[in-house]
This record gives C-alpha cells, sequence and structure tokens, in this order.
C-alpha cells in the first residue's frame, strides 16, 4: 500500500488543509484537493488516485453521492464519505452508493488512516476475486438469437431470421417473417446483437446481409422490401461483397 495516492474532496479550505497533512504525514499521497464534484471528477479521470475522499456535501450543484457514482461506474476508484451529516435520508442515499468507508468530522488521524488501509485492501481483494472468476462462455444457440419481450412472455428469435430492423424514434421494428414492435433504441439493439451479420444501412435502418438480393445506388433490395441505403454507407457496404463491374 506504499504510494497510496488520494485525491480529497472537501469545501472547506481548513478542513482539506488538514486532511492533506494527515494523509502525507501517513505517508500517503495527495494527489489534490477539490471544493466542487465536477472539479474533483475532473482530478479524478486525470491522476487515476487509488481512492478518494468525499465529503457528501459540497458546494455547487453536484454532491458528494453524485461524484462517488461516477467514481465507481467511470473509473473504478473506491471512496471513502467525509462527513458530519447523520441524518437518515442522507446516510440512506449515501449507503446505496456502497462505500468503501465513512469517516465523521471532525477528522480523527487515526480513523482516517484505519479507513483508507481497510478500503484499499477490500477494494484489491475485490478486485483479485473478480480477476480470478472463471468467465462463462455463451453456448452457440444464446449466440444465435435474442429474445423479445412479448406482452407477458420473452419469444426466441434466431438471428438468422432477422431481415431488417427498422427505428422510429424510441421503438424499433423487428422484422423475421413478423414484424414486431418494441421499445428500444436501433444503437442499442445493434449492440446487443453482436453478429458480424448485420449492418446498419441507413440512420434507421440495419439489415442482415445475408438477405441482400440487389445493392442499388440508393436502395438496398431484401427479398422484395427495399430499404434506404445511405450515401456514406454504400461503400462500407460493397466492401463485404466481392463485386465486378
Amino acid at each position: 500500500m506504499e504510494g497510496t495516492r488520494v485525491l480529497i474532496v472537501e469545501d472547506e479550505v481548513i478542513v482539506a488543509q488538514s486532511i492533506v497533512s494527515m494523509v502525507e504525514k501517513m505517508g500517503f499521497e495527495s494527489v489534490g484537493t477539490a471544493m466542487r464534484a465536477t472539479k474533483a471528477l475532473e482530478m479524478a479521470r486525470l491522476h487515476k488516485p487509488d481512492v478518494a475522499l468525499l465529503d457528501i456535501k459540497l458546494k455547487g450543484e453536484e454532491t458528494g453521492i453524485w461524484l462517488a457514482e461516477r467514481l465507481k461506474s467511470e473509473l473504478n476508484i473506491p471512496f471513502i464519505y467525509l462527513t458530519s451529516h447523520g441524518d437518515k435520508r442522507t446516510v440512506e442515499e449515501a449507503t446505496s452508493t456502497v462505500p468503501y468507508g465513512y469517516v465523521l468530522k471532525p477528522v480523527d488521524e487515526t480513523s482516517l488512516f484505519v479507513t483508507i488501509k481497510t478500503a484499499i485492501s477490500r477494494f484489491e481483494a475485490e478486485q483479485t476475486e473478480r480477476s480470478e472468476q472463471p468467465k462463462v462462455m455463451a453456448p452457440e444457440v444464446v449466440k444465435e438469437s435474442i429474445f423479445v419481450k412479448d406482452e407477458y412472455q420473452y419469444v426466441k428469435i434466431s438471428l438468422s431470421d432477422i431481415t431488417y430492423i427498422k427505428s422510429d424514434g424510441n421503438y424499433i421494428e423487428i422484422h423475421d417473417g413478423q414484424k414486431r414492435v418494441l421499445k428500444e433504441t436501433l444503437k442499442n439493439i445493434l449492440s446487443k446483437l453482436d453478429d458480424s451479420r448485420f449492418i446498419q444501412v441507413h440512420r434507421s435502418y440495419v439489415i442482415n446481409i445475408e438477405k441482400i438480393d440487389k445493392i442499388g445506388s440508393a436502395m438496398v433490395f431484401l427479398g422484395g422490401v427495399e430499404i434506404p441505403l445511405s450515401k456514406n454507407k454504400k461503400d462500407d457496404l460493397l466492401t463485404l461483397f466481392n463485386t465486378l463491374h
């Protein structure tokens, strides 16, 4: 744990300076202090600290809890809350982010040292455990199909049966011999398909290249269905096939 790098997010200057002194006295390295959550997030992205100490209540629109959620989801940085607020609502909101510890103000040096050490040990153990977990490989039947909700049940659709998918705002239509309407975005469904046979040929259309019959100047033909083809997508599509002139 030597060389542990700590980011301190505290909007009271005197308190922040005191914590910096404590941290450095413990043999840790302070990568800096921030008074606002947005600035702290920028610093975290830049310095990648090993742990962050976050005051729950900060000046500005965003709180320490807002920052904690982003440190966790975006940067995978463990965090410890600094707080003098013990009301039930604040505690419940803070607890929901699953912090690596709490340090009450006024900050006690021994308590801070133990909490930082414990947080780093717990975080490292979690990372080791996660890396050692066996990866489950999806069987071929899973890779070759998706399940879509149809009223109160999920129906399996084979990817090979899908001709095209059309976007209509926040909804999509999956055409596989019938039309299935889902509340979903085209970008999201394309990422879920994870299949080399699908390509987006227009901002509103994804097609199954195995179903293509003809490629025109501005249209693609799939089993009698005409799909618009964007000019900038045509070359991408043609490179997938052997073409003769």
